[in-house]
């Protein structure tokens, strides 16, 4: 399986001038991508989402890896043992919305780094939050 496509064919009504048909077009899909951080702190397991951001499917790996490390959560590619797109307790059907960055074991991490004290304002509302349920 692989992630949704980042192209829709939609039908629009093209006008030209005074008169007006249906026809096919493609459009960008927009869909909301959470970014969830793993790994160990101070002898303990953690998993928790980091921040929910609207994006055009596709590369989404490298979405989240560069969104962590320009806010100084990962210093390089060698920080990152595994990333992978999230399936909830009960395997229900993947819908590639949620991507975990595992962190490899002795990487430095600081919990402070997570807390957002913001306010974030877009058009839709969900820029800013922390995870799906959120929204």
């Amino acid at each position: 399986m692989s992630p949704k496509r980042n192209l829709s064919k939609v039908v629009i009504l093209k006008v030209t001038g005074t008169t007006s048909a249906k026809t096919k077009d493609v459009v960008a899909v927009e869909e909301p991508l959470e970014i969830r951080l793993a790994g160990e702190f101070e002898g303990k397991r953690f998993d928790r989402s980091v921040s929910v951001t609207m994006r055009t499917p596709g590369d989404d790996f490298e979405l989240a890896a560069g969104f962590l490390f320009t806010e100084g959560i990962l210093r390089s590619r060698e920080d990152v043992r595994e990333i992978t797109y999230c399936v909830g307790a009960n395997k229900e059907e993947q819908h590639y919305n949620v991507v975990r960055v595992r962190l490899r074991p002795g990487v430095p991490f600081d919990p402070e780094k997570l807390q957002r004290n913001f306010y974030a304002f877009s058009s839709c509302g969900i820029c800013g939050k922390t995870s799906l349920d959120a929204v």
